[in-house]
């Protein structure tokens, strides 16, 4: 029988689990992945020579568009760099809304590694549950901004503008009979801030139902246990932050260790 050997393949930008902004050439034992050539830039906008003839404002909504799954999160560092070059206060009030907003981004960001990474697993059903608790998220960003994406809802010195006193509800539609606009608007009869409060009691009960469709799904654990695992020590060589790094079991979270604005209250 003829020997097998190492075969090399191309991975992304095009292939779907690639999203468009990675290319991988790698060398596959079998589905086993011996060793990676990365390619980055792909997502590169120039975003710098962009900005270089345009306003500290007028240049914020670029921001959104360098991650488009963070998007407050990027306005967020890109203000609070503006803001301690020319030593702004920002209103407490404008702090708690900015790290409140920072958070449902990173809601919003998860979730679609959550679904996205259990889809391309072979997990479909998770990202469909994912999806359904992205839809909320993106009302409140709607909310206060009128886009659900990009927002551009942050400001040198504050935000656009405040919460609004009561959260938008469903209207009457040919696809929507009073029955199912009477569920769809059930808890949007307070303010956003009821809304959020809302949408957090329920999200513990969504993420135990992401916790019963993979924890213990034999195909999900088949294709990550064991696989791509990080030490400590090369996951702070490599400079991993965030997730990646407390996953490799270093606490380490720049909201506690370097934290702005308000997060050390």
């Amino acid at each position: 029988m003829a020997e097998i050997k190492n075969y090399t393949l191309n991975f992304g930008p095009q292939h779907p689990a690639a999203h468009g902004v990675l290319r991988l050439v790698l060398e596959l034992d079998g589905e086993v992945v011996q060793r990676a050539d990365p390619h980055i830039g792909l997502l590169h906008r120039a975003t710098e020579k962009l900005a270089e003839g345009k306003t500290f404002i007028q240049s914020l909504p670029y921001m959104d568009r360098l991650d488009y799954v963070s998007m407050m999160c990027n306005e967020h560092a890109y203000c609070l760099a503006i803001e301690k070059l020319l030593g702004l206060d920002v209103p407490i009030r404008a702090q708690y809304i900015r790290v409140m907003f920072s958070e449902i981004t990173r809601l919003l960001n998860h979730l679609m590694w959550l679904g996205s990474h259990g889809n391309d697993c072979g997990s479909s059903t998770i990202l469909i549950y994912a999806f359904r608790e992205r839809e909320d998220l993106f009302d409140m960003y709607e909310a206060v901004s009128g886009a659900r994406m990009h927002a551009a809802y942050f400001r040198p010195g504050g935000v656009y503008r405040d919460l609004p006193d009561t959260m938008p509800q469903y209207k009457v539609s040919k696809i929507k009979n009073a029955k199912a606009l009477a569920r769809m608007n059930e808890n949007r009869q307070g303010s956003m801030l009821d809304f959020i409060d809302d949408f957090t009691k329920r999200f513990v009960k969504h993420m135990e139902e992401y916790h019963t469709l993979l924890t213990d799904n034999r195909i999900w654990k088949q294709r990550t246990v064991g696989i791509g695992v990080m030490t400590p020590e090369r996951a702070l060589n490599l400079g991993l932050t965030g997730p990646m790094l407390r996953g490799s079991g270093i606490a380490w979270d720049l909201r506690k260790t370097q934290p702005y604005d308000v997060y050390d209250r």
